[in-house]
């Protein structure tokens, strides 16, 4: 060590050892596409993804924009016809805390489940979906599409003959 200094004697608390780092990323790709693999093996035929509602964000900022909430209401599950325990075997997610505010988004959301009902294939065991060839669905259950909000313009004219 160069100069007449202290010599370094630093007593360390353990949060350090608590801290994660990545030295790896190629290996932690590696094992993240291994467990996807695996869960999709132990769910089969079921879809790696939950059907999940179409709810409106918070706050006067966003809400207008609507998004994939977490979970649908036990009163959307029985508007579909569905009990909702029965519906989290289905592979829909369910939040019992969330509540409807409105009827536009229950009967949003419970159209949303008939719709998917609809599409799926329910199979008595997972020997008859190896044999007709059921896949797992690894992508998102039926995704938000992507709209832009209309803006209606009007005229100088339509204003001043409004008085």
């Amino acid at each position: 060590m160069k100069g007449n200094r202290i010599l370094p004697n630093n007593h360390f608390r353990k949060t350090s050892l608590k801290i994660k780092v990545h030295h790896d990323p190629e290996t932690k790709l590696r094992i993240m596409k291994e467990k996807k693999i695996r869960k999709a093996k132990s769910l089969f035929p079921m879809p790696l993804e939950k059907l999940r509602p179409i709810v409106r964000c918070p706050t006067i900022r966003y809400n207008r924009n609507e998004r994939l909430g977490r979970g649908f209401t036990a009163a959307e599950c029985n508007k579909a016809g569905l009990d909702y325990r029965h519906a989290r075997r289905l592979g829909i997610a369910v939040d019992l805390r969330r509540r409807d505010t409105n009827q536009e988004t229950l009967d949003k959301n419970a159209e949303r489940i008939k719709t998917y009902l609809s599409k799926i294939t329910i199979y008595e065991s997972i020997q008859e979906a190896r044999e007709k060839g059921a896949k797992p669905y690894a992508k998102e259950i039926m995704p938000l599409p992507k709209t832009k909000p209309v803006v209606e313009s009007i005229s100088r004219e339509e204003i001043a003959s409004y008085e």
